[in-house]
């Protein structure tokens, strides 16, 4: 910005001088003072808007020497500012384009509105691979300037979803701007991944009852969810505390609830609860549910560890992500 702010600052000052002289010193117009100045530097060829004096025509070939030279010089580092800018948005995406072919079991976020910029951000704080899907320009400026990679699209688009890696991703939340628009992302989604992980936002029960039976698995109405926080605040005020805890939005330490499926290659398999490490890493095992769909709440310390089962985790945003990461390495 310095550097154009320079450039521009340059050209003014030059215009003002040829224009300055004419109107000044040769009494011409504005007009035709500042129509002079114009032919004069960018040496169209016109000829003179009006006779030149002696000490006129002496003005205009020092201002043609020192002058063009100037105007091109600013000229060309105005072009080189634009063609570095194009240049460096090309490579960028090209890079972009790149990385989203090699990425595999991330999340894909159709929608960066302000409910798709928090999932964002709560993805990035746990270090997660994401990509947002959104065709409108400004909001996509902000998630490049933050790094993370995008598709500038129409996310209703089969080829949009399948460009984000929609056959590798490991879930998808939807939030666009319209209810119509999420039923027709998550319609199209179940048909190209019939195993993907699908939450949607809704802004009415109608709308909510269409994307269950169109596919997503999780559907939140943000108002039924809202109301039943509320009441549930009504009621038990002192609640509060544990939702901005987990939610993150509380000025203590964040807790996060996370789960992980238990393989037949997975440490803790075959084994009571009693016998893992799981406390000693800062995560309580505050639920497990069984393969056949049965949730133990709360496990008790002798309930055996089987494979396939689903385990709830809740503890500290680093510790829940420690306990992620060594047990996908050692599964």
């Amino acid at each position: 910005m310095h550097r154009l702010a320079w450039i521009i600052t340059v050209l003014v000052i030059l215009t003002l001088v040829g224009v300055s002289w004419f109107w000044l010193v040769e009494g011409w117009s504005l007009l035709d003072s500042a129509y002079m100045t114009v032919i004069t530097l960018s040496t169209v060829g016109f000829d003179e808007v009006r006779p030149l004096s002696a000490k006129g025509r002496v003005f205009v070939m020092v201002y043609l020497v020192f002058g063009l030279g100037v105007f091109l010089f600013a000229v060309v580092q105005l072009g080189e500012m634009i063609v570095r800018a194009e240049l460096r948005t090309w490579l960028r995406r090209r890079g972009m384009n790149s990385a989203l072919k090699a990425m595999q079991d991330h999340f894909i976020i159709c929608g960066f509105g302000r409910m798709g910029r928090t999932i964002c951000r709560h993805l990035a704080d746990r270090k997660l691979k994401f990509v947002v899907v959104d065709q409108n320009e400004e909001k996509l400026a902000k998630c490049e300037e933050l790094g993370w990679p995008c598709v500038r699209d129409d996310a209703t688009s089969d080829r949009t979803l399948l460009d984000a890696g929609i056959e590798r991703a490991r879930g998808m939340a939807v939030v666009l701007d319209s209810d119509a628009d999420n039923l027709y992302v998550v319609l199209s989604a179940r048909l190209i991944a019939p195993n993907l992980q699908i939450i949607v936002r809704a802004m009415d029960e109608d709308s909510a009852y269409k994307m269950e039976k169109a596919g997503a698995n999780r559907v939140v109405s943000l108002l039924s969810s809202g109301a039943a926080t509320m009441a549930q605040l009504l009621i038990n005020p002192q609640v509060e505390d544990f939702f901005e805890f987990v939610t993150g939005t509380g000025s203590g330490t964040a807790l996060d609830l996370a789960e992980i499926r238990v393989t037949a290659e997975s440490p803790c398999a075959n084994h009571p609860l009693s016998a893992t490490d799981f406390r000693n890493r800062g995560v309580i095992i505050v639920a497990i549910r069984r393969a056949d769909g049965e949730i133990l709440l709360p496990p008790t310390a002798a309930t055996m560890i089987r494979p396939d089962d689903v385990l709830i985790a809740l503890g500290k945003v680093s510790a829940v992500s420690q306990f992620l990461t060594s047990e996908q390495l050692s599964s």
